[in-house]
């Protein structure tokens, strides 16, 4: 089963300022997060670290145990695990197969990016959707994309336009090269934000669990 861990990172201390917060991380993970210069980077990273220190020990890991795979994406054997971060929000989704996470603020649409970069399908869905509603889509897409692209490790190596989101009435579908591919996509609501899991595995976890860094 997919799990899904978040995190309000500005709610967290500056580890500079308290370096008590440090305690919650690994080695590596602490030397980078004190080598960044702006307060709201090394708690971005602090979010992301604690994050990692709840989530996979209940999969009989440790952060410690973390490796960059082939392609330099972090990994862990017998385990699978994305980070995602946006404004205040922080994610991690962890399986025991292939997963990928993303979330969103949801914002203004940039200027012309979905007619430049999006599947046609989706750019059609846009110019259908209500003005109003446009922005939300727009970020809903580019999550549900992102937690596909996440999840096979492609990252934009692979282009956007080059797969498809099939947004139905009871289920998120993704086709590439004409065909549905056999993976499955799981929205959370959360509220100013999209957020968006896939995973090669069908079990997903009902709610998203909410780390306190105090109780962790």
């Amino acid at each position: 089963m997919i799990h899904l861990y978040a995190i309000d990172i500005q709610s967290l201390p500056d580890p500079k300022e308290e370096p008590r917060m440090l305690r919650y991380l690994h080695g590596g993970r602490k030397i980078q997060t004190m080598k960044y210069m702006q307060a709201d980077d090394r708690r971005r990273s602090l979010g992301a670290g604690i994050l990692l220190a709840e989530a996979l020990p209940r999969y009989g890991a440790r952060p410690e145990d973390i490796t960059l795979g082939p392609e330099g994406k972090p990994q862990v054997e017998g385990i699978y695990f994305n980070l995602s971060h946006s404004v205040r929000m922080a994610v991690c989704a962890v399986g025991k197969q292939p997963v990928g996470c993303d979330v969103e603020k949801i914002d203004k649409e940039p200027d012309k990016m979905a007619d430049h970069f999006f599947h046609p399908g989706e750019t059609d869905l846009l110019h259908r959707c209500e003005t109003k509603r446009r922005d939300e889509l727009f970020f809903r897409l580019w999550t549900l994309k992102e937690s596909y692209l996440k999840m096979t490790g492609e990252g934009l190596r692979l282009p956007l336009n080059s797969f498809e989101i099939l947004i139905g009435q009871e289920e998120v579908r993704v086709r590439r090269d004409g065909e549905i591919l056999p993976c499955h996509i799981r929205e959370y609501p959360v509220p100013g934000y999209k957020l968006s899991v896939c995973a090669l595995e069908n079990r997903f976890a009902e709610h998203i669990v909410y780390i306190n860094p105090e109780q962790a």
